[in-house]
């Protein structure tokens, strides 16, 4: 295995463990020295990725992440409109939330996370026949959406609005 494989799997055994990974653990792994795992860790460190050395071990720093449940409205042939509206700005589309009087709050979870995810959501709804959940209560649904900061939801707030998709 070389140094750059070694380190790319060093961001996944860290990123992936519930608890920090010690150098030593790491060494054994790999079947290399301690002090070679820590110039791996310098070498990812340089390539901006914040990895941190606690006592217990290393861990890497995930980004913050801010979420918000937008409610809005649309016709259903808007649907691949308002999708792409929320990635295209740097939102990523968790679930779709209805609040039916009959049947209470459903939640359905969508991760959809690019355009590409959108294009397949779609392609997928017009292949089952199924109409949007949102048909049960007249086109208003929520979404929970999540973005790197609070500036991408306000984008993404913004967009739906001039498209007239945002609702109170």
């Amino acid at each position: 295995m070389s140094g750059e494989e070694r380190r790319a799997q060093i961001i996944k055994n860290v990123e992936g463990a519930d608890k920090p990974v010690s150098a030593t653990s790491l060494a054994k792994d790999f079947g290399v020295s301690r002090q070679i795992i820590v110039g791996d860790i310098a070498l990812i460190r340089a390539q901006g990725i914040n990895i941190i050395a606690t006592n217990k071990g290393y861990v890497i720093e995930k980004k913050p992440v801010v979420c918000e449940c937008i409610k809005v409205r649309h016709k259903p042939e808007d649907m691949y409109d308002e999708l792409c509206s929320i990635v295209d700005n740097g939102g990523r589309i968790k679930d779709e939330i209805i609040k039916s009087e009959l049947y209470g709050s459903i939640t359905v979870e969508l991760n959809i996370n690019s355009r590409a995810d959108a294009k397949a959501f779609m392609e997928k709804h017009i292949e089952s026949g199924a109409k949007p959940l949102s048909e049960l209560t007249r086109g208003i649904h929520y979404h929970t959406v999540e973005a790197d900061n609070q500036l991408v939801l306000i984008r993404v707030q913004k967009a739906l609005n001039e498209k007239g998709y945002l609702t109170k």
